[in-house]
């Protein structure tokens, strides 16, 4: 069974761990356990770009030590709407956790959780990512061209005045745009929104 992209491909599933062995062991239960497309790589090694991935999931075995955060603020960096953690310290502070849930990263297993219950998680939210990519199609196909146009300019960062004045709008109807925007393709905020457009759009439209 593998997960269908939006395009009719099959799109891989990442697998990031620095964790040495440890990690390929847990990736050799985890791809064996669940028949997907898996690719396996370190951080930052990976063969493709993030929005090429089905979804993400980090082994945080390696990222910090209960008594520190470090490790795990850095994953803000990931640009991905599905970024699943596992193998987590349950230490993390919850202004952490917080932060990180912000940037569309789910905190799914702790590093004391059983074997079958990793793999039950595993298998629940990847199904859901693949049955949401079929929504996500339908839902950029309802944004209309100008809601596109609005949503490309979000992916780079530049505040609303700006995308007003690039395309020759109000500050206001942009806003407007936003919040029909953010209602149809299921986001609360401007990080969402540009996660969701650099996986959805069209290359030619970012």
């Amino acid at each position: 069974m593998a997960t269908k992209s939006i395009l009719g491909l099959y799109m891989p599933i990442l697998f990031l761990s620095n964790s040495g062995l440890h990690g390929d062991l847990l990736y050799s239960l985890i791809s064996e356990s669940l028949p997907f497309n898996w690719e396996k790589s370190e951080f930052g090694k990976q063969r493709h770009c993030l929005h090429l991935y089905e979804a993400v999931v980090v082994d945080c075995f390696s990222l910090a030590d209960e008594s520190t955060t470090g490790g795990y603020t850095a994953l803000k960096k990931l640009s991905h709407p599905k970024i699943l953690l596992i193998n987590f310290s349950p230490n993390i502070p919850l202004q952490t956790k917080s932060v990180l849930a912000e940037h569309n990263i789910h905190f799914l297993c702790s590093n004391r959780a059983s074997q079958k219950e990793l793999i039950s998680q595993l298998r629940q939210s990847i199904q859901i990512s693949a049955e949401g990519s079929s929504q996500d199609l339908k839902n950029r196909l309802l944004l209309t061209r100008r809601e596109q146009e609005i949503l490309a300019q979000l992916t780079t960062g530049e505040p609303n005045s700006s995308i007003a004045s690039k395309l020759h709008l109000s500050e206001h109807t942009v806003k407007n745009h936003m919040y029909n925007i953010f209602r149809k393709i299921g986001v609360k905020n401007r990080v969402q929104a540009s996660n969701w457009a650099k996986l959805y759009l069209q290359p030619e439209q970012i």
